[in-house]
């Protein structure tokens, strides 16, 4: 009985590693830095209300 309830607990746990990682790779955001108007230099605002995470692309 206790090899079938530590074969089950290692299942559940290989599950729930797997569901984290799906959730962090569908998590990455492509941003166009300047939006619609495009780069410019000093761009103090553009970040501003936005929440960078490892994985996400900053383009022009």
């Amino acid at each position: 009985m206790a090899q079938g309830r530590g074969s089950a607990m290692s299942l559940v746990a290989l599950v729930f590693m797997m569901i984290c990682l799906v959730e962090v790779s569908t998590a990455a955001t492509t941003y166009t830095v300047g939006d619609s108007s495009g780069w410019t230099f000093n761009m103090v605002s553009w970040p501003a209300g936005k929440r960078f995470r490892a994985g996400d692309v900053l383009g022009i």
